[in-house]
Formats: C-alpha cells, structure tokens, sequence
C-alpha cells in the first residue's frame, strides 16, 4: 500500500504516540517494507506468500471448486486456508487468478464428462425439453403440488413417470461429474430462473449441464414429495379410523341402550299364538327385522351380553369406506416409491416387491408372507382361512408407514433415505485423516478416549465445586426444601429486557421504509449485490427504484401486483426486475452486506452481551398462509383451521443473521445447527441460545464438536436437574452425583461413524435436519443414538452444573432469548402491513418472501444503529457520561420512527435522507 491509502491511520497514530515528533509522509522503500514485514512475520510465527504454497492454493481452489462452484466461496475458503497455513494474504489479482483459473478448469472438466458420458436417448430428451411447442415442456416439469389433495398428487405422479425412464442415465452422468450436493443445487436452480429462450442462449454443454441438475433435483424433490405423501396419508387414515371406531363404537352402544325397551316385542314373537308353527322361520324373520333392523339387533344382543366389538372392527369399517381413495390414490403413490430394506425388514420388502409387480402387470397380488400380519388383526383380515386382498394392501401401507423409522428406506429421498447415504462415502472416507485434518475442528482429530477423559474430569471438578458452593450457602439461592422433605430446584435470575419499540426514537422524525432503503443503498451498496442473473456486470443503477419497490412488496406480503397499484412503479417491470435479479443468493448477499455494515458500527460492541464470545439465540415463528404449499402445515394452536410455516431466524447482538422457513410441523431442534453453520456474514456466533423446542438428545454434541458453546433455557429446569444429577449427602456434606454414569465405552466404539457425520456436515454433503431427523426416529438401543446421546449428556451435564452455578450465565441467556423475541416483534409488524400471512405460491416463494422481510428488518436495524452511533460519538465527543451510557443500553430494534404504510412512491431525489436533519431534535437539546 501507498502513503495515500493510509493517510488517516498514519494520523491517528502520530497523534497519539508522536505529538512533538514531526514525520516526513512518503512511501516505505521496497526493501524497509521488506524488513519491516519479516519482522512482523517472525513475530506472528507468519511466511510470505510464496510459489509452492501459489501452488498448493491452485489445488485447493480446484477441490472448492467441486464443492461449491461460487467465486466468493471460492475466495472465502482459500483466505480460510491461508489463514490455516499462517501465510500472508496475497495481492488480490493473485486470488482473482487463481479462482478464475479454479473455475475455468472445472467448467472444461465438466464439459468433457458430457461429451463422453451422455447417451444420445437422453440429449433428445433434453433437447426436447428445449423445443417450442413440444408436448412435455420445462415449465410443465417446474409446477409442483401445492398440497397433499389427489388432483395435486397426480400431477406430480404424471411428471415422475416421464422423468424416471431416464433417470438412470443421469444418475450415471452426474455421478461421472463428480460434482456436490451444493453445486447439483445451485447449477440446477439456474433453470428455475431462466426461460427456454434464454436456456437457448447458451452453448449446449452449459445448458445440458443445467438441466441435468435441474432433473436430477426435480426428480429428488418428486421422489420427497411423493413420500411424505404416501406418509401422511397413510397415517392420516389410521388416526381418522381410530376417531371414527371409538364414535363408532359409542353411537353403536348407545343405539343399544335405547334399543332394549324392544326385547320385549322381540320375545313376544315365541308365544304369538297367531303364527302357526307351520310358518317359516324365514317369514318369521321377516316379521323381526321391521321391527328392529338386523345390524341393530346384533348390536342389541351384544349389548345384552356385554360383548363389545374390539375397535379394530371399526377401524376396517372405515378403511372399506375409504376403499376408492385407497385403491386409487395411496395405491398410486405406493406404485411410485422404491423401497430399501435394514436387516429388520427384509421380509417386508420382498413383500413390497412382489406386490408393486402384480399390481404393474394387472395380476392380483399374492399374499407372500402371513407373519407381516399382527396377531391382532388376523381376525379382520383372514376370514375362513383365506385373506381379503384389499384389507392385506391397507395392512401393507400401514405396516410401511410404522417402519419408516430407520427400519425401512426410500432411496432418492433425503428424509426416509439410510443415514449412510448421507454421509461422505465409502471410497472417500478411505482418507479419513486427510478429511479429518481437512475439517480444522481439533477435538476430531484427539483420540476419543483422551478427549472423553478431559470432559469427564472437568465435569467432576464442576459437582465438586457446585456441592461445595451449595453446602457452604454461597448459592443458597438455588435449592429449597419442599414440605414433603424432597429437594427441589429453584434458579431465579433477573431479566432484562429491553423495552420494545423503544420510545427513545419518538423524538426522532418519522422517515418512510423506502426513503431508508435508498439511504441504506448510499452507505453500504447492499443494491448492488442484485446482480442480473444473466449479465453480472450489468449496471443496476436504473433499476434500484424497482429493486426497492420489489424488496417491499415481498416483505411486507403486499405482493408485486398489488405494489404496482399503491405507487409509481408498472406491474411489468416489476415482475421482471424480480426475475432477473431478486433470488434468494442475491437475497442472502444483500443481508450480509447489511448486517456486516452494522457490525462495524461503533455502537455494535456495545450490544455484546459477554466478553467471552458473541452470544445469539435462534427462535421460530409462526406465519400463516394464503396459499398452499408443501410445506404449509396445519396447526390449530397458531393457524386454527388454516395453514401455514414456522420461520426460524438467528439473532446475534439484534441482528438477523440467517433465516430459514421450516413446516410447522417440523421439530425446531432439527434446524439450529444448520442456521449456524449456513451463516455467512461476518458475525460468527460462538454461543448459542434457545427455548426448550431447540434441545434434542443430539444437539450439545454437535455444536460442541464444531466448537460452539449451547446454551439453552428450559423452561421446566427442576426436572431438566432431577433427571441428570442426584443431590445427596456423605459424611455431613452437600454431594452432588450423576443420576446414571456416562457410558463412555459407547461412544468409544461409534466414534468413528460420529467423525463421518460430522466431516459430512462440514462438506455439506448433509445437513443437520437430515441427520437429526432420521436419529430422532431410531430406537432407543440403537448402538449409534446412543453413542450420540451419552456425549450429549456430557456436555449438557457440564452446562446445567454451569446454569446452576452461574446467575450471570442465567441472565446472558434470558437477554438473548429476549432479543429473539424482540426482533419477532419487528418481523411481526413488518408482515401485519398487508394482513400478517404469506402469499407465495410454492415453497420457493414464501422463503424469498421471508428474505426480503429479513432484508427489510435488517435496514431499519441498521438505521437505527447508525442514529445510535452518531449519537454515542456526539455525547462522546460532548462528554455527556449520562447519556453516554443511556445510548449504549438502547435497543436498535424499534419502529416507532419508522413509516412502512402509505402510497409508495419510488421517484427519489438524490438526498433522500439526512442524518444531521434526523438527529436535530436530539442534538439541538
């Protein structure tokens, strides 16, 4: 760098150390830099940026590269190595050089593989794909189901039968390709944004390359949706068959009771002396059931004799009268799934196998297997020695829904898959230690045995010193007695939350969301990362007015037809603005570039909550939903009889971070990891905070292993306690004991697989929800949950002797916890402009919705932290301790001084916002 670059700094530090000394200002000679760096090198334990280590870079860029083909990963990963080399950063071109040059060989890598490895069946097939007026287009092959309803479900069968004749050829040729998960994603989302016209535009191998991925992901996704369907369904007639019986089987009794008042008219038939014992029994009967209708005598009889009919027998009554939805629809979707077999379920599958080949070839399915048969429905399913064929299907379909639970798999699925398809191969994993080493994370590579010693041996020094702390009264606080004699838990703690909404900023004049959104422009750029998706280097200048439009319109549910009519923007130009350069990368981007803005701030620090690292919660909430979608959900508690999705956000020093939109009928717990590790601004968490909904028997254990500190708050910790530890006493003295020792020996033994799950996180080859999910559903005695879960009680044991101990960790995690929720109160305010639920109308629409709200929340944090910023540095510079301190202490989540209704209008003067006019009527006081 020149003198020029470093004028301020040089300033500031002459100042400070040199007041009298006058310097002269020029460049550093070649050779007093040189000195001066081998100096700071020696001291830093540093080297230069030399050609064998320009060399090793190259080929790191290249493995990058075939993980995630995205220059600024790219960059980010080889600063990461560098950094983890101790090497100086190099000049910027010879990044830029050797990312271009990473990226060209791949490209060139890629488009020999198609060449050689695509058959010619399947380049008609795409070229298909790619003509005008053909009968199967990529636009019929892109709409996906909105719900779960038949109609729905046959149109995605319809598209997974036109895809799966050709399926084997692309697996093939993507497995040839050699490329990730990550980049099979992204090169296939490229065909979602583009038309078939522009698809055209580019050379033929980039385009084929493009759809393959496009395919391959398009066929997973049939594949899941198809699956949760068959799933949901399936359980969905066993509840509703279990409501139906027992109403059933009440209204039958009950119809009984009030049938035995005609017992009497019933037995007055034996001594009616006006039927001739000549009369047949027949007619006789006749002459009965006007008075009583068969079933209903029946009924009567059993009721007489107390004879109650099991609820099974109502439940096949219920599943006949779902006999065409059954036959028709579940049978469909049955058809379409393949499935793998565990050790458990062999039988099971050939079962399967036989059945889905008869119903194939229009043969009635043979009963291979009676012992697939519960003993407790043999009854309603064999009746004299031979089984109903329709009863014996229902009983399969239910039979297949019970053993997805890592006992039976669907493969081309990432939730009923086998865990091992999740993680990094077998052929890779031969390098385990280079893959290891390759991960950074120490505890990895420390052999289990001595890590699991080091745990243990801190865990038992903290029950000693949280027994001795309690004897002593030291933390007297923390256990009473009850009056049955029996030790309960109290841990109070103080709260401090921030006041919402803060009234602070009354005193600051009202500015529009879209005058802030062009000010937020001015200073950080964040428009700018909208790049075109077709032409990078486009300017975006003329289209920043509908960008903003754009933004808002998502954020706030309006939707762009609906903006178009309350501004100055066309309907048109929006909706291309929106196609060309709103997705969720470009999303993601821009909320980086904003929260990274806030975190260089002045007033940031002062948002920290510990001095030992940056704490963060993570929290969803809840949203309802105009329109369905796959991942809308029912749930009653927050939707009542509509649908909707949970949007999870990571909140660190009141920023949102990361954001991901979930089921509402997923677990929250699946997904905390996932937002931490997917985080990619420059605020990096270390400590992590949730509710009770984030814990699960897994989740101490993998952020522990990739170096995060959890730290939940449960909501009924008296029972978290009883269930960990045991407060006793020996010889006089408070002893505070393990309830049930750690089974170390366990996690010894299935330490190698918990390595490969986690080397498979760090490569993105899964992610936690994926793995989580399939855990959760193992038994208990399952040698692998079991590993994962003692280790987790020996980190959460640690941290709960810590939560006891420590009423300042107590208090870190309320205000946390407080801020999450402080930042769903602005989310919340930001979607009731237009009517508080999401009008997208798939999933990938409601999660750019949900960004663009992030983004939208995100600018008016960074508004407000600016106004605190020039304000703490004018009571600085005023020396105003009082109201020094004030500053520090509010919150910049509030919108008070925030106008986000109105009629828009996007026509700008180029100063939109003055800061010094904003901070008048505090500044002028």
């Amino acid at each position: 760098f020149g003198f020029s670059q470093i004028k301020e700094d040089f300033n500031s530090v002459k100042l400070a150390y040199f007041p009298e000394k006058k310097l002269k200002q020029r460049n550093l000679s070649r050779s007093q830099k040189s000195r001066l760096y081998q100096r700071i090198f020696t001291l830093t334990n540093y080297q230069m940026f030399s050609d064998e280590i320009r060399k090793r870079l190259d080929e790191k860029a290249q493995t990058i590269a075939l993980v995630n083909f995205d220059a600024r990963y790219i960059f980010d990963e080889c600063i990461d190595y560098l950094v983890s080399q101790n090497t100086a950063i190099p000049k910027y071109y010879f990044l830029q050089r050797t990312i271009i040059s990473a990226m060209n060989k791949e490209k060139l890598r890629i488009n020999s593989v198609i060449k050689s490895q695509v058959p010619d069946s399947l380049l008609i097939f795409m070229s298909n794909l790619l003509k005008t007026g053909s009968q199967i287009t990529i636009r019929d092959i892109r709409q996906s189901a909105k719900n779960f309803t038949p109609k729905e479900l046959s149109k995605e069968i319809s598209v997974f039968n036109l895809l799966k004749p050709n399926m084997c050829h692309i697996d093939r040729v993507i497995s040839s390709l050699s490329i990730s998960q990550n980049n099979i994603a992204f090169y296939g989302s490229l065909v979602s944004y583009y038309t078939v016209a522009k698809l055209k535009r580019f050379d033929k191998l980039t385009a084929y390359l493009y759809l393959l991925c496009f395919l391959k992901t398009r066929y997973q996704e049939l594949n899941q949706h198809l699956a949760d369907a068959f799933f949901y369904h399936s359980r969905k007639l066993k509840e509703d068959s279990r409501l139906y019986a027992k109403e059933a089987a009440f209204n039958e009794w009950k119809k009984a009771e009030q049938d035995v008042d005609k017992t009497s008219d019933l037995l007055y038939f034996y001594i009616d002396d006006s039927i001739s014992d000549r009369t047949p029994f027949s007619d006789v009967k006749s002459e009965v059931f006007k008075l009583i209708d068969k079933n209903d005598l029946a009924s009567l009889c059993r009721y007489l004799t107390d004879s109650k009919r099991p609820l099974e027998f109502y439940c096949w009554d219920y599943y006949e009268q779902q006999k065409l939805f059954i036959t028709g629809t579940l049978r469909q979707l049955f058809l379409a799934l393949s499935f793998e077999a565990s050790n458990k379920t062999k039988m099971l599958v050939d079962q399967i196998d036989a059945t889905q080949l008869a119903f194939d070839t229009g043969c009635i399915p043979t009963i291979h297997n009676k012992k697939l048969i519960k003993l407790s429905q043999l009854t309603h399913i064999v009746k004299d020695g031979v089984v109903d064929k329709f009863r014996y299907e229902m009983q399969l379909y239910l039979l297949i829904q019970s053993k997805l639970n890592g006992q039976l798999f669907i493969p081309n699925t990432q939730k009923y898959r086998c865990l091992s398809n999740d993680l990094v191969n077998n052929e890779d994993w031969k390098r385990k230690k280079e893959l290891i080493t390759s991960t950074g994370i120490e505890k990895l590579s420390t052999p289990p045995k001595k890590l699991i010693s080091t745990l243990e041996n801190e865990l038992d020094s903290k029950m000693e010193t949280v027994s001795q702390r309690i004897q002593s009264g030291d933390n007297h606080n923390v256990i009473m007695r009850s009056r049955s004699g029996k030790n309960k838990w109290r841990l109070p703690y103080k709260s401090k939350s921030g006041i919402l909404n803060n009234p602070f900023f009354e005193q600051l004049k009202q500015a529009h969301i879209a005058d802030i959104l062009r000010f937020a422009h001015q200073k950080t750029g964040f428009l700018d990362a909208f790049e075109h998706i077709r032409n990078p280097s486009m300017n975006h200048k003329e289209i920043h007015h509908d960008l903003i439009a754009s933004i808002i319109a998502n954020g706030t549910n309006y939707g762009l037809y609906r903006m178009a009519h309350i501004s100055d923007r066309s309907y048109e130009k929006l909706r291309l603005t929106q196609a060309n350069h709103v997705r969720m990368e470009t999303l993601n981007l821009a909320n980086d570039i904003i929260s990274n803005a806030i975190s260089q701030l002045p007033i940031f620090s002062h948002y920290n909550i510990q001095e030992q690292g940056l704490h963060a919660s993570t929290d969803g909430q809840k949203f309802e939903c105009r329109i369905d979608s796959f991942k809308t959900r029912y749930s009653s508690k927050y939707f009542n009889t509509n649908k909707g999705v949970s949007a999870m956000t990571l909140v660190a020093n009141h920023v949102p971070i990361n954001a991901q939109v979930i089921g509402a009928n997923e677990h929250e717990s699946h997904f905390i990891f996932d937002l931490l590790f997917n985080n990619t601004s420059d605020i990096r968490p270390d400590i992590l905070s949730t509710d009770t909904h984030g814990a699960n028997h897994v989740n101490f254990a993998l952020l522990d292993l990739f170096g995060y500190k959890f730290a939940p708050r449960y909501a009924q910790i008296g029972k978290v306690i009883d269930n960990l530890f045991v407060l006793g006493e020996k010889e006089g003295q408070t002893l505070l004991t393990l309830k049930k020792n750690i089974n170390t020996n366990i996690i010894v033994k299935e330490w190698e697989t918990i390595q490969r799950i986690i080397v498979s996180l760090k490569n993105k080859t899964t992610t936690q929800s994926a793995i989580v999910r399939k855990l959760s559903s193992y038994s208990k005695n399952h040698s692998l949950l079991q590993a994962l879960t003692e280790y987790d009680r020996l980190i959460k044991s640690n941290y709960i002797l810590e939560y006891i101990d420590d009423e300042n960790l107590r208090s870190y995690v309320q205000r946390a916890l407080n801020r999450g929720e402080a930042y769903h109160q602005l989310r919340r305010t930001v979607a009731a402009v237009n009517g508080n639920r999401f009008r997208g109308g798939s999933d990938s629409e409601i999660d750019l919705w949900n960004e663009c709200a992030r983004l939208l929340t995100n600018v008016i944090i960074y508004f407000n932290s600016l106004v605190l910023s020039r304000l703490l540095a004018h009571y600085v510079k005023h020396n105003d301790l009082k109201n020094v301190a004030l500053i520090k202490q509010v919150s910049p989540v509030s919108w008070i001084n925030i106008n986000l209704n109105g009629t828009y209008s996007f026509s700008f003067d180029d100063n939109v916002i003055s800061m010094e006019e904003i901070l008048s009527p505090i500044t002028t006081k």
